[in-house]
């Protein structure tokens, strides 16, 4: 009875050695840091810092990675199995071509913006087609960067595009046209009304306004959930939140 009695104690003494170990296991689980990887579109470069700081204050062990580039050029590498979690967009076709091919299982609309046309601040036009060769105006590559899709939609619109071919110079995304206006290589370039800022009130350097780019239909920025690690649900549930929204309006985003 009572080598029984020693067997029972041992038993249990044994038993909850596993469990403090497993609940130690799980707490550092907990505090763990855990990566989460977010391709978003170039012009998202600025907002998407402020929206990571705050997305940080309720989950300070997650690590956002963050690539960027155009939103076409995203899509490619998530069908090609790239390592994301999210991708933002700035239109709405990338990521359905991604749901359509079940590599998304869920999409949400989080945020809108504007084309605009940009010179550099003494550029003497008045208008985009002053603008002829061999003076350049930039716009993004179309297969790749949907505000170069948006530009040449919105010339072929306004009877531009066959007289201006010639002065055409693509780069791979809206920052490198900001970088080419800025830096005075083009006479003009077609960005979002977003890119005009540096962050959430600073202007960018050495460009102004030219003329808006109204097109036929709103620019929609989409984001798809591309695996379900719970980091990635959590980002995106954020992106639906109260905070998230204000965010992108400080930055001069349209919800």
């Amino acid at each position: 009875m009572k080598k029984l009695l020693i067997f029972a104690v041992a038993l249990l003494l044994v038993l909850a050695g596993c469990s403090t170990e497993s609940n130690q296991d799980k707490a550092k689980k907990e505090t763990e840091s855990k990566t989460l990887t977010v391709s978003a579109a170039a012009s998202l470069t600025d907002v998407s810092k402020a929206l990571e700081k705050e997305f940080n204050k309720k989950h300070p062990n997650t690590h956002i990675k963050f690539n960027y580039g155009g939103s076409g050029s995203l899509r490619k590498q998530v069908e090609a199995g790239a390592d994301v979690d999210v991708i933002m967009s700035a239109n709405t076709s990338d990521v359905d071509k991604l749901q359509d091919n079940d590599k998304v299982s869920e999409v949400y609309d989080y945020a809108k913006n504007k084309l605009i046309i940009i010179k550099y601040k003494n550029s003497d036009i008045k208008e985009l087609r002053d603008v002829t060769s061999p003076k350049k105006v930039a716009l993004g590559e179309e297969k790749s960067v949907p505000a170069g899709h948006y530009a040449l939609e919105y010339m072929k619109k306004e009877d531009l595009y066959e007289g201006m071919t010639s002065t055409f110079v693509f780069a791979k995304d809206v920052k490198q046209v900001l970088n080419y206006v800025q830096k005075e290589n083009a006479e003009a370039g077609f960005v979002y009304e977003t890119d005009l800022y540096k962050g959430k009130d600073k202007k960018a350097d050495n460009v102004v306004k030219l003329s808006d780019a109204p097109l036929n239909e709103p620019i929609i920025y989409r984001a798809g959930l591309v695996t379900d690690n719970k980091e990635a649900k959590e980002w995106f549930d954020f992106l639906k939140s109260k905070e998230a929204k204000e965010i992108l309006k400080e930055y001069h985003f349209e919800g």
